[in-house]
Protein backbone atom coordinates (compact mmCIF):
# COMPACT_ATOMS: atom_id res chain seq x y z
CA UNK A 1 0.00 0.00 0.00
CA UNK A 2 1.30 3.45 -0.93
CA UNK A 3 0.77 6.62 1.04
CA UNK A 4 -0.56 9.54 -1.00
CA UNK A 5 0.70 13.00 -0.05
CA UNK A 6 -1.45 15.85 -1.34
CA UNK A 7 0.02 19.04 -2.71
CA UNK A 8 -2.14 22.09 -1.86
CA UNK A 9 -3.64 22.27 -5.37
CA UNK A 10 -4.76 18.63 -5.22
CA UNK A 11 -6.14 19.06 -1.71
CA UNK A 12 -8.06 22.18 -2.79
CA UNK A 13 -9.50 20.42 -5.85
CA UNK A 14 -10.65 17.49 -3.70
CA UNK A 15 -12.25 19.89 -1.20
CA UNK A 16 -14.11 21.67 -4.02
CA UNK A 17 -15.47 18.37 -5.31
CA UNK A 18 -16.58 17.40 -1.79
CA UNK A 19 -18.45 20.71 -1.35
CA UNK A 20 -20.47 20.45 -4.57
CA UNK A 21 -23.34 17.92 -4.44
CA UNK A 22 -23.63 18.14 -8.25
CA UNK A 23 -20.13 16.65 -8.50
CA UNK A 24 -20.91 13.49 -6.49
CA UNK A 25 -20.18 11.15 -9.42
CA UNK A 26 -16.90 12.91 -10.13
CA UNK A 27 -15.94 12.65 -6.46
CA UNK A 28 -16.71 8.91 -6.40
CA UNK A 29 -14.57 8.38 -9.51
CA UNK A 30 -11.70 10.41 -8.04
CA UNK A 31 -11.93 8.56 -4.69
CA UNK A 32 -11.98 5.19 -6.46
CA UNK A 33 -8.93 6.14 -8.52
CA UNK A 34 -7.07 7.40 -5.46
CA UNK A 35 -7.70 4.04 -3.76
CA UNK A 36 -6.38 2.21 -6.81
CA UNK A 37 -3.29 4.45 -6.86
CA UNK A 38 -2.71 3.71 -3.17
CA UNK A 39 -2.86 -0.03 -3.92
CA UNK A 40 -0.42 0.09 -6.85
CA UNK A 41 0.24 3.34 -8.73
CA UNK A 42 2.23 1.45 -11.38
CA UNK A 43 -0.53 -1.00 -12.34
CA UNK A 44 -0.85 -0.75 -16.15
CA UNK A 45 -4.62 -1.27 -15.89
CA UNK A 46 -4.93 2.27 -14.49
CA UNK A 47 -4.12 3.76 -17.91
CA UNK A 48 -1.55 6.18 -16.52
CA UNK A 49 0.39 8.34 -18.96
CA UNK A 50 3.84 9.55 -17.94
CA UNK A 51 5.37 12.73 -19.29
CA UNK A 52 8.32 14.99 -18.50
CA UNK A 53 8.15 18.64 -17.46
CA UNK A 54 11.02 21.02 -16.86
CA UNK A 55 10.02 22.23 -13.42
CA UNK A 56 8.79 18.92 -11.98
CA UNK A 57 10.50 16.15 -13.96
CA UNK A 58 8.45 12.97 -14.37
CA UNK A 59 4.71 13.51 -13.92
CA UNK A 60 1.94 10.94 -14.30
CA UNK A 61 -1.67 11.49 -15.33
CA UNK A 62 -4.13 8.77 -14.31
CA UNK A 63 -7.68 9.00 -15.69
CA UNK A 64 -10.60 8.52 -13.31
CA UNK A 65 -12.72 6.95 -16.08
CA UNK A 66 -15.38 9.63 -15.62
CA UNK A 67 -15.89 12.92 -17.43
CA UNK A 68 -12.21 13.61 -18.22
CA UNK A 69 -11.04 13.91 -14.59
CA UNK A 70 -7.40 13.04 -13.93
CA UNK A 71 -5.13 12.58 -10.94
CA UNK A 72 -1.79 14.23 -11.70
CA UNK A 73 0.92 12.67 -9.53
CA UNK A 74 4.60 11.91 -9.20
CA UNK A 75 6.84 9.63 -7.20
CA UNK A 76 7.69 10.93 -3.78
CA UNK A 77 11.31 10.99 -2.64
CA UNK A 78 10.22 8.64 0.14
CA UNK A 79 9.75 4.93 -0.68
CA UNK A 80 6.15 3.74 -0.63
CA UNK A 81 4.77 7.24 -1.20
CA UNK A 82 3.44 9.22 -4.15
CA UNK A 83 2.52 12.90 -4.37
CA UNK A 84 -0.85 13.96 -5.78
CA UNK A 85 0.09 17.19 -7.53
CA UNK A 86 -3.34 18.11 -8.92
CA UNK A 87 -6.83 16.71 -9.47
CA UNK A 88 -8.21 18.27 -12.59
CA UNK A 89 -10.76 17.92 -15.37
CA UNK A 90 -8.85 17.90 -18.66
CA UNK A 91 -10.36 18.06 -22.10
CA UNK A 92 -7.70 16.34 -24.15
CA UNK A 93 -8.03 16.25 -27.91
Amino acid sequence: MYTINYWPAADDALSELEKDPAKAEELRAVDRTLLQLAEDPFNPRLGTTMFMTEPLGGINATPTAFNDWYIIWQRSPEPGEIDAVQIVQLHLT
